[in-house]
């Protein structure tokens, strides 16, 4: 300890004081902080466990058990067993802290630094150290990190930080170790230091720290490892050590060395229950195959629902249970047997999933969209009435897709309508569609449309309800006093943006939900998830916040990239499986720097939608730092399907485009706070009417038209905006100069190899 302290002196920071800090205590956590928001859908098993400890906790703590308070206060940060309290964690925890006790030192910073703010940045330091100095290797780490990137993520001490760590490691800090590691297998190292940290990681995860394996496995998922028998024994080990999505990745491919029904396949099963138990974002498959019994044997009892529950189980294609062939005997009976909802997914399965598709199953698969359209399904006449028009699947029948199209824009099919005027403007063919009910009589001055104003309630609704899902409010009594708290999971879509038409930006890129997401039937709107833009082939450009939904990666999960689509809400463009997601190594959550990442799809699997637009890569910017100058006023754009308003909104069901100036180096700075190895990282940009990008837009392209030629130039990645534009603070867009030499490397590292493939599936 002596030692420690000592280079804690040369460092220059005191080391021995408790932490104190010029704010109120609590402070007022209102709308910032980065703790994740606790899982609201945890097992009842889990639930009753941490319910069990933080009761003990409590007990002990009002008994004078100050390592106990810690504990407790651990619980209340977490939401693990107590309400989700940060104002009530802290009281907590400062007592045990001051009281000497390392873990509530650790967790006290681990709040302090959630603040993205400078005061709480050095309180956490504090924290940190004091825990350090008390016996908390992890503490030491912590610090470490603390004093590398400075208390506002502006950089700090690299040089001290790598000293700390160096001796926390050599203590036996598995932390600290995991760090140095993480330094190690980089792209920037050589082989022997690859080796070196690979192996430090491989034996940490085998002694059971998760986020060992954790690392180790991103960083042979990256590098295209194949499922080697090291792989295997690294989810294993990280399964064991509680890592849901290690559970489940490894659940699949047990399931599918199985044989026979599902039932039967034990070890996929258990390791599928096992990730479901850690995380309930992972519960789906589990879901699936314990309700696959008894729909089976209902089904075989001619129970119609259950034989169309069965089917949608077995059309899954992200499902261990997908099983095409089932899938469309099922649903095909289901809309036969007038289950209108169930005509599409049985006709885009027989399409798109059974190949080759005989004349027979094309025949098929039309006669089940017209049911859909005749039973009032209008986006299906729409699907329909396109494929018949354009010879897409289906033979050619212009004047009766042209039908399909009035009869669906008569009924106010809203896209149908706007489809039919789009194609009468190069198709003398096209039917003019009559004037509707957006047409409507001039308002007089002042007068508000009551169609305006029946949207705005609706979006209203929408919203309260999307906002109640996505947050967690809490009231918690302590020593007297009300402490109220609400932490919402983080969302980050364009705003006063003009509409664009179909094909205007032909390299914006869709990253899309799967239709279920965590056993809940999502809606159109709701798939969308972030922008993108596709820079190879393969490969798309977006943020790095983007590439992990609800706390889990993209990865394998059902998630794809869509391109050449203008209305997400229809069946356009072509859908391709997302492969492998690789953020930037220095990307930090806290501070948002270095936000950007490359989203690798499978060129050879996409499937084409009923009509797809224009599809296009987009060049990057060729020019070094320095070379492309910044200045306030330059003009750029951006694009996205994100919400139009900073409140009450949704995602569009059209692309929309806003134009920005590009705000001067300066200033942007002193947005970001930015500084040192974060200079010139992020570029900043609004809309002089208060334009700028919203919700939903997040790894959208910002767009240069300046260069020679007029070719249109990716210059930035949308990382955050700032109240939608209405309080006029640019967004901020991570600069792809900054990391054009990263890009480069992990396309240059993959471009050439096979795409991996995981394990096929068995049907059933």
């Amino acid at each position: 300890m002596h030692r420690l302290a000592a280079l804690w002196t040369a460092i220059g920071l005191a080391f021995a004081v408790p932490v104190a800090a010029q704010d109120p205590i609590p402070r007022d956590y209102a709308g910032s902080g980065i703790i994740e928001r606790a899982d609201p859908d945890k097992s009842a098993a889990r639930r009753a466990r941490e319910e069990a400890a933080a009761t003990t906790a409590e007990a002990a703590c009002a008994a004078g058990e100050v390592s106990d308070c810690g504990a407790l206060g651990k619980a209340y940060l977490y939401g693990e067993g107590k309400p989700q309290n940060r104002p009530v964690a802290e009281l907590l925890l400062r007592r045990a802290c001051d009281a000497a006790d390392a873990a509530g030192c650790l967790w006290l910073g681990e709040l302090f630094w959630s603040v993205n703010e400078p005061e709480p940045g050095a309180a956490a330091l504090r924290s940190f150290q004091r825990g350090c100095l008390l016996g908390s290797l992890e503490a030491c780490a912590r610090a470490a990190d603390a004093l590398e990137t400075g208390p506002e993520g502006l950089g700090g001490d690299p040089a001290a930080a790598a000293a700390l760590r160096q001796d926390s490691c050599a203590r036996g800090g598995v932390a600290a170790c995991r760090a140095l590691a993480a330094q190690q297998i980089t792209d920037e190292t050589s082989p022997a230091e690859q080796a070196e940290g690979q192996a430090v990681l491989d034996r940490q995860c085998r002694a059971g720290d998760r986020q060992s394996c954790v690392a180790i496995a991103d960083w042979l998922r990256d590098y295209g490892a194949p499922l080697t028998p090291t792989m295997r024994a690294i989810l294993a080990a990280g399964c064991a050590a509680g890592e849901g999505a290690h559970c489940h990745d490894l659940a699949a491919v047990r399931f599918a060395e199985g044989s026979g029904p599902p039932a039967g396949r034990s070890a996929g099963i258990a390791l599928y229950e096992r990730a479901c138990e850690l995380d309930s974002k992972l519960c789906a498959h589990a879901q699936a195959i314990r309700a696959h019994p008894p729909l089976a044997e209902t089904c075989a009892r001619t129970d119609r629902a259950a034989c169309t529950a069965l089917g949608t189980l077995y059309a899954d294609r992200n499902s261990p249970l997908y099983s095409p062939a089932e899938a469309v005997v099922l649903l095909g009976q289901a809309c036969e047997a007038g289950d209108i909802a169930q005509c599409a997914v049985a006709a885009s399965v027989q399409l798109y999933d059974l190949a080759p598709a005989a004349p027979e199953s094309i025949a098929l698969a039309a006669h089940w969209y017209a049911s859909a359209c005749d039973g009032g399904s209008n986006a299906d006449c729409q699907t329909l009435g396109r494929a018949l028009i354009d010879g897409d699947r289906f033979a050619p029948d212009r004047a009766r897709g042209y039908a399909l199209l009035v009869r669906a824009c008569e009924r106010d099919f809203t896209a149908s309508c706007d489809e039919l005027v789009n194609r009468a403007k190069t198709d003398p063919d096209a039917p003019i569609p009559a004037a509707d009910s957006r047409f409507s009589a001039p308002l007089a001055e002042g007068e508000e449309d009551p169609r305006e104003t029946e949207l705005r309630e609706q979006s209203w609704a929408e919203t309260a309800k999307l906002r109640a899902r996505a947050c967690t409010s809490t009231s918690v009594i302590f020593d007297g006093v009300t402490y109220d708290d609400t932490i919402c999971t983080s969302m980050v879509r364009v705003r006063n943006g003009f509409p664009l038409k179909p094909g205007q930006a032909p390299w914006q890129a869709l990253l899309w939900r799967p239709e279920r997401l965590n056993g809940q039937a999502l809606t159109p709107a709701q798939r969308v998830l972030c922008g993108g833009a596709l820079i190879a082939e393969g490969w798309i450009l977006t943020a790095a916040h983007c590439v992990t939904d609800q706390a889990a990666r993209l990865d394998g999960r059902g998630y794809s990239v869509r391109l050449g689509v203008f209305n997400p809400r229809v069946n356009e463009g072509v859908s391709y499986p997302v492969v492998r997601t690789v953020a930037h190594p220095r990307y930090s959550p806290r501070s948002l720097a270095f936000d950007i990442a490359l989203v690798q799809f499978d060129p050879r699997a996409g499937r084409k939608g009923s009509t797809t637009n224009a599809i296009a890569r987009i060049r990057l910017d060729p020019q070094p730092l320095g070379q492309r100058p910044i200045r306030s006023g330059v003009p750029v754009f951006t694009y996205g399907w994100g919400w139009t308003a900073a409140e009450n909104s949704g995602s569009t069901d059209n692309l929309r485009g806003v134009r920005l100036a590009l705000t001067d180096p300066a200033t942007c700075t002193a947005l970001t706070s930015y500084r040192r190895s974060l200079q010139d990282v992020a570029l900043c940009a609004g809309g002089p009417d208060s334009g700028q990008a919203c919700k939903g837009d997040s790894g959208g392209p910002l767009i240069t038209y300046g260069d020679p030629g007029l070719r249109p130039t990716v210059i930035g990645v949308l990382s955050s905006g700032h109240q939608c534009g209405v309080t006029g603070v640019p967004s901020r867009y991570t600069r792809v100069a900054k990391v054009r030499d990263w890009i480069d490397r992990v396309m240059e590292g993959r471009q050439d190899q096979a795409v991996r493939i995981r394990p096929a599936r068995s049907g059933r």
